[in-house]
């Protein structure tokens, strides 16, 4: 399979051996179940479906019987992954970590964080303008919207204020610094979308090369 279910710990330093300093995020993979195989065949696609983090409430019957069929705990998010062909799994089997023990890099998706409604200054990087000779009450406007008789209305997709993050966000070509499969860490380069114990989707990233 290419991906995994995580939650996000938080960010923290590295120190390599060279005597480097790395930025990295630690992500904790819970054991995964397998709770569905789809195939080519069958249903017009290979994947295979994985359930992770315990439900900490009661699931409704549909979902229990689901469970109940793999014969796995209750958990909380289901994800399907694309299947690479060459595994053999079964319902109920339990996928951890090792699963990038030779990945060389990552891509990770989760919900970036929400910070309501913004500006046009905070959301898109605006500049103000300025502070003295004459400007008043518009320091932080976003200034002209529109053009001139033709097409006399305002673009679509035109950068203004409005609801900033709370969007899915996906982070490409993330090196894995290590692993612990006893205590179930994926320790990457780089941030990651999303606050600390957000749920996360880890997935294979296939690079030319590793430099």
């Amino acid at each position: 399979m290419s991906g995994l279910i995580g939650t996000k710990c938080g960010t923290t330093r590295l120190f390599t051996e060279d005597g480097s300093v790395e930025q990295v995020t630690i992500i904790k993979v819970d054991d995964n179940f397998v709770t569905a195989v789809k195939q080519q065949a069958v249903d017009g696609y290979s994947a295979i479906q994985l359930a992770s983090i315990p439900a900490s409430k009661n699931v409704n019957k549909p979902s229990q019987g689901h469970f109940e069929a793999a014969k796995v705990p209750a958990q909380k998010v289901l994800k399907e992954f694309k299947s690479e062909g060459n595994e053999t799994v079964n319902l109920g089997d339990k996928v951890g970590v090792e699963l990038f023990e030779d990945t060389f890099a990552v891509a990770v998706t989760s919900t970036s964080k929400g910070k309501g409604f913004a500006g046009c200054i905070k959301r898109h990087n605006f500049s103000a303008q300025r502070a003295t000779h004459g400007n008043s009450l518009s320091h932080r406007a976003p200034g002209s919207i529109g053009q001139c008789q033709f097409p006399g209305r305002v673009n679509k997709g035109k950068k203004m204020a409005g609801q900033l993050g709370s969007v899915q966000k996906t982070m490409l070509n993330l090196k894995v610094m290590s692993l612990d499969k006893e205590k179930g860490l994926l320790v990457i380069k780089g941030s990651v979308p999303g606050k600390n114990g957000a749920v996360v989707f880890v997935k294979k990233y296939k690079v030319k090369s590793e430099v």
